[in-house]
C-alpha cells in the first residue's frame, strides 16, 4: 500500500456507499503501527495476518483500522506450470476474507455490503479475551459463524455510520 490520498478516499467512499461494493485490503507487512492505504480508509476492511497457531504474524501491521484477521503465514499458492509455493503476507490473508465474504454474500444476496461486513466482524473468532484490538481487529474470519449469523438474523437490520477498524460495529453488534 501507499500513503493517504483524498482522491482515493473519495473514490472508495463512493464505491462503498453508492455502488455497494465491499472492499477488502491487506493491512500491510511493515510489522508496525503505521497506516497502509487503501486498507486504512474507513470504507475498506483492513486484514491482518495470523500464523497456524492463530498468533498475529510478526510482519502484520497493527493499528486502529485493522478490522479482521485470516491465515497469512506459509499459505500455499499456485505458480505457472502447475507449481505451488508457500507465501506469507497480509496479501495472502486478504483472499481468505474476500472469499468468505463472497461465499456468505452468495447465500444472502439481499444483504448489503455493510450487512455482510457486520456479519463478518460480529462473528469473527477473537483469540484471547475477545473484543477488538489493533492486532486482530475483531478476530479471525469464520465463514460458518457468519452464515449462521445471517441465517438467524436475516438482512433486515440497519447498520450505523461507517467508522472502520474497532469502531466499525461497536454501535450495533449484539452478541
Amino acid at each position: 500500500g501507499g500513503g493517504f490520498s483524498q482522491l482515493a478516499y473519495d473514490q472508495y467512499e463512493e464505491h462503498y456507499n453508492i455502488d455497494g461494493v465491499l472492499i477488502i485490503a491487506a493491512a500491510g507487512n511493515g510489522g508496525n503501527s503505521g497506516y497502509s492505504y487503501p486498507a486504512s480508509y474507513k470504507y475498506v476492511m483492513s486484514v491482518a495476518a495470523v500464523d497456524s497457531n492463530k498468533n498475529k504474524a510478526g510482519f502484520s501491521q497493527f493499528n486502529d483500522q485493522v478490522e479482521i484477521a485470516a491465515p497469512g503465514v506459509a499459505v500455499k499458492s499456485t505458480l505457472p506450470g502447475d507449481q505451488y509455493a508457500s507465501w506469507s503476507g497480509t496479501s495472502m490473508a486478504t483472499p481468505h476474507v474476500a472469499g468468505v465474504a463472497a461465499l456468505v454474500w452468495s447465500h444472502f444476496p439481499d444483504c448489503s455490503n455493510k450487512q455482510i461486513r457486520e456479519a463478518l466482524i460480529a462473528t469473527a473468532e477473537h483469540p484471547g479475551a475477545g473484543g477488538c484490538d489493533n492486532e486482530y481487529g475483531f478476530g479471525l474470519v469464520d465463514a460458518k459463524a457468519a452464515y449462521d449469523y445471517l441465517s438467524n438474523r436475516g438482512c433486515g437490520f440497519s447498520v450505523g455510520e461507517t467508522l472502520g477498524g474497532c469502531n466499525q460495529c461497536e454501535y450495533s453488534i449484539a452478541h
